[in-house]
C-alpha cells in the first residue's frame, strides 16, 4: 500500500461498478416484471371457414404477459351476391374461453342453425368481448371474415371500456362541443 490514494480511485471505480450492476439488474427485473402484467389485445392471426361444422375457426393470438378471457361472442353476417340468404345479427352468445398468454388458441364460432352455408363473397363480422384480471372494464376485438377473399382482412382490434364508460365519453365529447 504505497499509493493511498490509488487504492481509494481503484475502490471507488469498483463501487460504482458493482452498483450500476446491481442496479441495472433489480431496474431490469422489475422493468421485465411490469412489462409482463400488463395486458395485451388479442390478435386474430387467421380465420378458416368450417363447411362440414358450419363455423369458423379463429386462431387467436395473446401477446401479453397474462391471460384474458373471451366472455362473449357476436357476429353480423353480410349475405354476398351468390348467397339467397337474408343478413342477421347473432349476440350476446355467452363463452368462457381463456387465451394463456403468449400461445394462440382456436376459438370456434359456430354460425346460425338453419341457414345455408357460406357462398363467395359473404362476409361475417365478428365481436369477440374479452376480460383480463386487473380490471373489470369489457374489451372487443372486432374481426371481418369474408368467404373466398384471397387477400388476409386486417383485423380491426378496438379496446374498448363498458357501455357505460363509452356514454359517459360521449357525454363528455358532446359537452365539450357546446363550449
Amino acid at each position: 500500500m504505497k499509493n493511498p490514494a490509488g487504492v481509494l480511485v481503484i475502490s471507488i471505480l469498483l463501487a460504482i461498478l458493482l452498483g450500476w450492476v446491481i442496479g441495472s439488474f433489480f431496474t431490469e427485473t422489475s422493468i421485465s416484471k411490469a412489462i409482463a402484467n400488463i395486458p395485451a389485445s388479442p390478435i386474430v392471426v387467421e380465420a378458416k371457414y368450417n363447411k362440414d361444422e358450419h363455423s369458423i375457426v379463429y386462431s387467436i393470438f395473446n401477446p401479453g404477459g397474462m391471460p384474458e378471457t373471451i366472455v362473449q361472442e357476436a357476429f353480423v353476417f353480410k349475405p354476398g351476391k351468390e348467397t339467397k340468404e337474408k343478413a342477421y345479427v347473432v349476440s350476446n352468445i355467452p363463452v368462457h374461453i381463456t387465451l394463456p398468454p403468449g400461445e394462440t388458441t382456436e376459438v370456434i364460432m359456430k354460425l346460425k342453425t338453419g341457414t345455408e352455408k357460406l357462398h363467395l363473397g359473404d362476409v361475417v363480422l365478428a365481436t369477440f368481448t374479452y376480460v383480463h384480471p386487473l380490471s373489470p372494464d369489457l374489451y372487443t376485438v372486432v374481426h371481418p371474415f369474408e368467404m373466398g377473399s384471397k387477400q388476409p382482412q386486417k383485423a380491426s382490434k378496438q379496446a374498448q371500456k363498458t357501455p357505460s364508460s363509452q356514454a359517459q365519453e360521449q357525454q363528455e365529447n358532446h359537452e365539450g362541443g357546446k363550449k
